[in-house]
């Protein structure tokens, strides 16, 4: 008995040394990740913009320090406190338009090629279209300009995805905060994005990224025909060629050669005139400048003159079009504007020598409105002072900003009143980002907790005159 007993004794001393010793490895292996992780840390540069962990966006006024936590997920160390960021985290630098990724990204290339980048990824201001899968549901497009097929969306430098179950979604950068409830599409100069299907297209190649780490998208596309019933070939419409040259059908020469007259038959005259294609392929607005990509297909050089006109302030600008050049452009124009634009060629009678001038297409543009973004960051009772900041347009420079501060209060009569408190402030060429206070006299206003303040910029003004801007942040008093 005794012989077993001691056997039994030593086995399970045998065990709870191995045990002791896997519990030892497993802890120095924590002590050794968390002391490693405790020395990596990055500088986030003044005038950086990122998300924290419940998606408010923090707004750098002076270097601070990013640090990781054994874990995998960052957090800030700014103004003295720490700000927990989450595993993935996104700085953008508004000074000089740089990118910094910090965590796991997947890099999806045009190839179809899937690259994980991991710690530190700098994107500079290059110029570079890319685009990554961060998680479930979770997408980065980074370019120079980011639009929707509606146009109703129009972002620069980057766009953060974030898609619920049903396939809305939530598109946020450092200007932007917007939520979609109807099917969208995204489009860069490299690919379009799908976001409810999370379906991603460079040219010809499409990928299927829900199969890419997977994905918990619920969204189930509808298509219906004419009749209400399912169908699997819808379309917006067809698009005629000619010899490579594309028309969008809304000039009165833009068609196909596959035009017919009542009685089947194709004349001569018919294939002669429907091989004349004369038409606008693209358009494209900025703050100053509207771009043109045309066509001009003219196989027996009936086009004597082929040109565009601009109405600007009253006086119509003529500008010649060529048959070789498919681009057009029309500058020294005034942001958020609406110009028409007509396009004309003439032709000349082989025996008659008359001319006659025909406009084929109309356009109505408007330019882009510059953007200005506002943001509340502090409020003192001590002070009385509200303090904010305005995200001024890059590239375009005015002279003067008009912002109106309004808010509720209690009168001495007891009575709930409307305050606007209208300041207008010269603007330097030189400055990027106002920094800004209002003072609120506590004399004059009796403000009760949770008031709500809405601080709005209401115009610029600049060399084109006052545009109407109509931007603006809120902030609600706390108790």
């Amino acid at each position: 008995m005794r012989r077993k007993y001691d056997l039994r004794n030593k086995r399970n001393f045998i065990i709870i040394i191995i045990l002791s010793v896997i519990i030892i490895a497993i802890f120095s292996l924590f002590i050794y990740r968390y002391n490693q992780t405790g020395k990596i840390e990055y500088i986030v540069k003044t005038g950086s913009i990122l998300q924290d962990s419940t998606k408010n966006f923090i707004n750098v006024d002076e270097d601070a320090l990013l640090k990781v936590r054994w874990n995998g997920s960052y957090y800030l160390v700014y103004n003295k406190e720490k700000t927990s960021l989450g595993k993935k985290v996104i700085v953008y630098d508004t000074i000089t338009g740089d990118i910094r990724l910090y965590g796991k990204f997947y890099e999806i290339s045009s190839d179809g090629k899937i690259t994980e980048k991991n710690n530190e990824t700098v994107l500079t201001n290059s110029g570079n279209t890319l685009f990554y899968k961060l998680d479930d549901r979770q997408y980065l497009l980074v370019d120079k300009q980011i639009t929707s097929n509606d146009k109703s969306i129009d972002a620069s430098g980057y766009l953060l995805v974030e898609l619920d179950r049903m396939g809305n979604a939530k598109l946020s950068n450092y200007k932007l905060n917007l939520k979609t409830i109807n099917p969208t599409t995204l489009l860069t100069s490299l690919y379009s994005f799908d976001i409810a299907n999370e379906k991603l297209k460079f040219n010809n190649l499409e990928i299927d990224l829900k199969k890419i780490i997977g994905s918990s998208n619920q969204y189930k596309e509808e298509k219906k025909d004419e009749d209400g019933k399912d169908s699997e070939n819808t379309g917006n419409g067809d698009i005629a060629t000619n010899n490579g040259a594309i028309a969008n059908g809304t000039g009165n020469n833009a068609t196909g050669v596959n035009n017919t007259n009542q009685g089947g038959q194709v004349s001569l005259e018919e294939v002669r005139k429907n091989t004349k294609t004369t038409s606008i392929i693209r358009t494209s607005e900025s703050l100053k400048q509207i771009d043109i990509d045309y066509v001009i297909y003219d196989p027996y050089d009936e086009y004597k003159d082929v040109y565009a006109e601009i109405n600007k302030n009253g006086k119509i600008e003529t500008i010649q079009m060529s048959k070789i050049d498919t681009h057009l452009t029309f500058d020294n124009l005034v942001p958020d504007h609406d110009y028409k634009i007509e396009f004309f060629y003439t032709t000349e009678d082989s025996e008659t020598k008359e001319k006659t001038t025909t406009k084929y297409e109309s356009l109505n543009m408007r330019t882009k409105k510059p953007e200005y973004a506002i943001e509340i960051y502090k409020i003192s009772s001590i002070t009385n002072m509200l303090d904010y900041r305005i995200y001024l347009q890059s590239g375009y420079n005015i002279n003067t900003i008009k912002v109106t501060l309004s808010f509720d209060y209690i009168d001495n009569s007891n009575e709930v009143r409307r305050a606007s408190i209208t300041k207008e402030y010269s603007v330097k060429e030189t400055d990027k980002v106002l920094k800004l206070s209002t003072y609120i006299d506590p004399l004059e206003y009796d403000i009760v907790p949770n008031t709500l303040f809405r601080l709005n910029i209401d115009s610029v003004t600049g060399n084109d005159g006052e545009i109407v801007i109509n931007s603006y942040d809120t902030f609600r008093l706390g108790r």
